[in-house]
Order: C-alpha cells, then structure tokens, then sequence
C-alpha cells in the first residue's frame, strides 16, 4: 500500500487548514534551489487538474515553503517538472525521450521531514492531466533520492500580521475589489513573464508614553480605543517575540550542526592518522620481507655453489675410483 505524503495549507477564506497531496520534490543544482510539487485534488475540468510549484529551501535541518522569486527561476522549475511529467509518463508507455534540452536535477528525499504550513495562494499554478498526478507520485516515491540543497543565506520565515492602529467604525464605502490568485497556465503554454506575489504589510510600531494620560484634558479620547491600541501593541510585540525565538533557534540549530561538523572532523582525523600509521607499519614490514627475502636468495645461490662443488668431488672420486678398479684387474 502506498502512504501519500500531505502537508498543511491554509486557503483565504477558510478557517480551518486544508491537506494537500505532494506529488515530488526536486532539486536544480544550476539555480541551487529546490521545489515542490503538489496537488489539493481540484478538477478544473473534466480529466484534469491544478498543480501547485512552490519554492522548498532548507536551512539547519528545517524547511520553508514560499513562492517562486524570479522569472528565470520559474522558467527553469516549469522545465524540469516536464521533464518529471514525461518521464512519469514514459514509466508506463514505454515512449521514447525528448529532443528539448534536458536541465539536470534529482528529487529530493523528504521521508521524515516536517515541512511547515503554507499558503497556495503563494505559489504558482498549472494544469494536468489528471492521470499524471499519480504517476508523478509514484515516480517520487521509486526514483533515488538525494538531500535536499542547503540555503547560503539566513532564512527569515514571513510574518503576516498588520500593526495598525484600529480606527473607529466610519461609514461603509465602497468594497475593494477581491485579491486576484496567481496567474494559471497550462503546461504546454509558455512561462508567465512575472510571477505575482502577495503584498505584505510592512511593520509599523507607534510609540507609546508610559505616563498615565490625563482622560480630563482629553475628552474625545474613548477607553475602548486606548485598549484596541494596546492590543495590537501587544499582538505586534508578541509576533516579534516568536521571530526572535525563530531566529534563536536557527542560531542555536547552527552551531549545533558546527558542533557536529566539528567532531566529524576531529574523528576523520584520528581515523586519518590511524590509516597513515597502518600504512607505515604495512611499509615497515614489507621492508623486513624484502630484507628475508634477499637473505633466502643468497642462502640459495651458496647452497647452488656448493652442490655444484659436491657435483665435481663425486666426479673426481668416481674417476679415481675407475682408475682404482682397472688397476686391481691387472
């Protein structure tokens, strides 16, 4: 039985989180970056589905999930993912390749791997077949993995929060016009040529006096207002928190990786010095064979020496004997 792996999303106008398929995730060594690739099961139309790419990037043992940043770097994850999709293909038709030029790329091993929530509405979209989607993640699943490409750079998880003062209720105007997604394309039309990601609301913190304000000389300021101001004080100073603790962590998580790296070495070293250390015994000892072996040699060369000495003795001897008898027949 085959365990799909799903990750956590959170759509805009939904409260509760939704779980969505991963299909794949792949590595580009030429953009050093990686993505992924997933699917909330949406049949756009008959026989067909979307599919989300989202950018993956690893720092110290944990992943974040985001949009894609540039349009060079979606052109070539649109690539490779066709790449992926013919290749899942071919698993099972048996066709032939493609003459486009191939981008080298490995899939990413993602077993045991928390990945942190994320937002479709960040990443981009497309449209497939929908008999591809299983085959791409069975393709997933049986192809090799390799370790997922490591960020150079620190990374900051985004933080959408809005820190602005809450005004009094005013007069309904008219509505602002509904955000619009992330353009979709087919697989087969060219790569959009800008990739729209959402706005975030940048941080504005007001100064607060920490006197006590006089409500006497202030008559038009209203208590509910000054706890609202608070609040979102508050809420702002708390989010700062949990980034600082993010961030603390990361440092924390990379010194313990250069802890580990450490003692990685330390120990390829003392193995290093063992391995030099058998090498000069193993030198050492071929030397002594060497020495016996040429002490053996001169051992054999005398011995030769002598043999043929005896050889011309009993020569010698087998003559005077010959003489001996010829002698005592007279």
């Amino acid at each position: 039985m085959m365990l799909l792996r799903t990750l956590v999303l959170e759509r805009n106008g939904q409260d509760a989180p939704v779980n969505g398929a991963l299909l794949c995730g792949f590595a580009v060594g030429q953009i050093a970056s990686n993505f992924i690739a997933y699917s909330l099961d949406e049949e756009v139309e008959p026989g067909s589905s979307r599919v989300y790419i989202a950018t993956l990037r690893k720092k110290a043992e944990r992943y974040f999930l985001g949009g894609v940043e540039s349009k060079e770097d979606l052109q070539i994850a649109m690539h490779v993912f066709k790449q992926i999709l013919i290749l899942a293909a071919a698993l099972e038709t048996k066709a032939g390749g493609t003459n486009e030029t191939q981008v080298p790329y490995h899939f990413v091993d993602l077993k045991g791997s928390k990945l942190p929530p994320a937002r479709p509405e960040d990443h981009h979209s497309l449209i497939i077949k929908k008999a591809l989607v299983m085959k791409v993640i069975t393709l997933g699943i049986s192809a090799p993995t390799l370790p997922a490409i490591e960020s150079a750079t620190l990374i900051v998880p985004s933080i959408r929060f809005s820190s602005q003062m809450v005004s009094p209720p005013r007069a309904p105007s008219r509505p602002e016009p509904a955000p619009q997604a992330l353009p979709e394309r087919r697989l087969e039309e060219p790569v959009p040529a800008l990739v729209e990601t959402p706005s975030v609301v940048p941080l504005q913190i007001a100064s607060i006096s920490t006197a006590e304000p006089d409500l006497s000389m202030q008559p038009g300021l209203a208590a509910p207002l000054d706890q609202s101001a608070l609040f979102q004080v508050d809420s702002t100073l708390t989010n700062l928190a949990r980034v600082a603790q993010e961030l603390t962590q990361q440092k924390l998580a990379a010194v313990e990786q250069e802890t580990v790296l450490a003692q990685w070495k330390a120990r390829l070293q003392r193995e290093q010095d063992q391995v030099d250390d058998t090498a000069r015994a193993q030198e050492q000892r071929n030397l002594e064979l060497q020495e016996q072996a040429s002490a053996v040699n001169r051992k054999a060369e005398a011995l030769n020496v002598m043999t043929s000495q005896l050889l011309g003795l009993r020569q010698s001897l087998q003559g005077v004997l010959h003489e001996l008898d010829q002698a005592l027949d007279r």
